[in-house]
């Protein structure tokens, strides 16, 4: 019989070691081809739009769906709710949880990919953007780096002032709210984008030469500089990326592979470079780009996690529907 299953209950099942694992577990069942994605999607409502990402993990056993309002949807009741449909494969209904996790996935996303991708030794960490994903990206840098100091940039100076002063006590790092975006991401070994910008942020001018970039956010906020001069190119699903709902242009990877000034041989998986396998390398060292592609298959995965510990435990309702 299926469960309902709150999300404070939920919250604490999950840290951001073991969301790390978990993802990388998940990312490669993807590389061997055993999770079918489904790109993200909105269903537009007058004020916003609800949400959906999906995933079936054949290898895990289950299928997921999480819904719930998108950023510029916020109900009068102020609860953004989010939820999640847990299915075994052959269709059985396991659960209908609260999904707590929507900003620690994102996190351990960016933490995989930076455990795996970042050179040796990675210390100095940019963070552009102080939305909701911010301080989740610095503790999943956090949590495979021993990193030092983290310079802050957004548009809004006070903004950006009060999210240095919260991440500094949050995670115990030195962290700066930087005047420019140059002065931010200059001289650092890491440069994070969280931003809802979709034109160019930087060109790949103003970065180190062997940094690594990890944007979450639209994919607009890449320059195709930055695609062009990178050694490595590293997406968590190449479906996810060809397949994006949002019709707003630019979608700078993809426009380039459209153009034939690249093609996706050239650009690699995530799960793939996990498990030993990169194909898309160029040579050792320089700019390595990683876009995180948005989810699904890493909500289920939690979700199947989450479920599981709390069948262990006894927790939730058990309904029928």
């Amino acid at each position: 019989m299926p469960i309902l299953l709150k999300a404070d209950d939920l919250a604490p099942m999950l840290d951001m070691p073991k969301a790390i694992e978990i993802t990388e577990q998940v990312l490669q069942e993807l590389s061997r081809g055993n999770a079918k994605v489904h790109a993200p999607y909105h269903l537009n409502v007058p004020n916003g739009a609800i949400r959906v990402v999906s995933a079936a993990l054949q290898e895990t056993g289950t299928v997921g769906l999480r819904y719930g309002p998108a950023l510029n949807l916020t109900p009068p009741s102020g609860y953004r709710n989010h939820l999640c449909s847990l299915y075994r494969l052959d269709g059985e209904l396991l659960a209908i949880m609260g999904y707590p996790f929507s900003q620690l996935r994102t996190g351990a996303t960016v933490g995989a990919a930076v455990k795996h991708l970042a050179k040796p030794g990675s210390v100095k960490v940019a963070m552009i953007g102080t939305g909701m994903n911010a301080l989740s990206l610095i503790d999943g840098v956090k949590a495979v780096r021993d990193i030092t100091h983290v310079a802050i940039f957004s548009r809004d100076a006070e903004r950006r002032k009060k999210f240095a002063d919260e991440a500094a006590k949050a995670t115990g790092l030195n962290v700066l709210a930087a005047e420019s975006m140059e002065a931010a991401v200059g001289d650092k070994d890491i440069v994070l984008t969280a931003t809802n910008f979709r034109q160019p942020l930087f060109e790949s001018s103003i970065l180190q030469k062997d940094c690594m970039l990890a944007s979450m956010g639209p994919i607009g906020e890449i320059a195709e500089s930055l695609f062009l001069s990178a050694n490595h190119i590293v997406v968590s699903c190449q479906q996810q990326e060809r397949d994006y709902f949002m019709p707003q242009k630019p979608f700078p990877l993809v426009d380039l592979i459209a153009a034939g000034k690249l093609s996706w041989n050239d650009v690699d998986e995530l799960g793939s470079v996990i498990a030993g396998q990169p194909k898309a390398r160029k040579g050792t060292g320089g700019l390595v780009v990683f876009h995180e592609s948005a989810g699904g298959f890493g909500d289920t995965a939690f979700a199947t996690y989450a479920y599981n510990q709390a069948v262990k435990l006894g927790l939730g309702t058990q309904v029928q529907f």
